[in-house]
Order: C-alpha cells, then structure tokens, then sequence
C-alpha cells in the first residue's frame, strides 16, 4: 500500500512539473513561425489545446489504474469472504461435535446413578456401551430409535456441507487443499475410531440396519 501510495505521489508531482514547464517552453522563441508563440495573443488557447490531449491520455490511464486496483480489491474481498464462510463451517462442525452428548443410568442396589458424557468422549462411551453390553442383539427397533444416530447424522452432513463448500469456492488450489487437510485432521483425530466400532457393532447386529447406518456406512468408507 505505501509503494502505491509513493507511486501516485511522484506521478502527480511529474504531472504538475511538465505542466510547468510546458508553459515556459511554449512561450519560447521558436525558429519556425508557425510554432512561435510568444508574440500570440491566444497563447492560452494554445498551449490549451496542446496539453488538453495529454492531460486526457494521463486521466484515461489513472481511471484505468484506480479500475484494476477496484476489481483486485473485490476479488480479494470475495476470497476473504469464501474463507471466512468456511471458518466458520469448520467452528459450526467443531460445536456439533462438542455438542454430542451420552447419557444412562445405572442401578447398583437401590441407589441409581446418572452418567453424562459429552463430546468424542460422549461419542466414544456410547460406542463402548453398545459394545460392551451387547445392547443390540435385543434391540427391537433400528439404529435411528437411538437419539445419538440424529446427532451422528448432523455431523455428517455439516462435514459433507464443507467438503462441498471447499469444492465449489473461488480459492487458490493451495489454501482448498489446507482446508481440506484441516477437515481430515477433525475426521481422523475425532471421528474416525469411533464411526469405525460403531458400524462394527452395527454389522454384527443386521437387524439393526437402516438408512442412518448406511448414510453413515457410505461416509466411512468415502473417508477411508
């Protein structure tokens, strides 16, 4: 910014000098009469109309100037946008993630004692619970009765929504594939181990099966 700040400074102050100048060179003597104007009494008409074509030119190339630096603002402009939008998809996914929760009861006696468990850790014990207890193999209904398969479903579909976003935007190849490899990091880090034990569980109990199993089934093996 300040180098295109010092380079329209020294241009006007070029400008303003040949303005100068022209004056007095004009009014020079000159050894053709006809380019004599010194002893003219519509000098300013003259040297009007001599420096008019110029000052035109130079106005025309200043408006093409301040155009181009508009058009590469607005495209700038619109990259940042693109990226934001996409920052704030991967904080929205991140919140959903957090947001998962798990909760039971269990029964020791006559005292009963509550569980909650929230986020991968929510998702992991949920995952572990219907392992370790063989949950399903009883289980009359499919994998959609369970609360836990819509919020499964809702991180699914944001991770797909900024997959497809990245896909669509206007930015460079460079930072698409920093963002996608930001989105791999949250599959693999968060995600990953435990959609791998839950479709596990889920195999081994068939009747369970449903389209939220193979929505989920066909996101685990796009991934891998």
């Amino acid at each position: 910014m300040r180098n295109n700040n010092r380079q329209i400074i020294i241009f006007t102050v070029i400008i303003i000098a040949i303005c100068f100048i022209s004056v007095i060179v004009f009014t020079l003597p000159s050894f053709i009469e006809q380019f004599n104007l010194s002893t003219k009494s519509n000098i300013g008409s003259a040297i009007g109309g001599i420096t008019a074509p110029v000052i035109g030119i130079v106005s025309s190339i200043l408006l093409y100037l301040a155009l181009t630096r508009q058009t590469q603002s607005n495209i700038d402009q619109r990259l940042k946008n693109e990226s934001d939008i996409i920052f704030l998809l991967l904080n929205q996914l991140d919140n959903e993630i957090s947001s998962f929760y798990y909760n039971f009861t269990e029964t020791k006696g006559t005292e009963k004692k509550e569980f909650n468990y929230t986020g991968v850790q929510g998702l992991n014990v949920f995952v572990q619970k219907l392992k370790a207890e063989h949950a399903l193999s009883n289980f009359k209904y499919t994998f959609k009765a369970f609360y836990q398969s819509n919020q499964i479903l809702l991180i699914i579909r944001s991770f797909l929504l900024i997959e497809k976003r990245i896909e669509i935007s206007q930015l460079s190849q460079e930072l698409k594939d920093m963002f996608k490899q930001k989105l791999d990091s949250v599959y693999q880090c968060r995600l990953k181990e435990s959609f791998k034990q839950l479709l596990e569980v889920i195999d081994k109990n068939p009747h369970v099966k449903d389209s939220v199993s193979q929505e989920m089934n066909e996101f685990y093996k796009g991934h891998n």
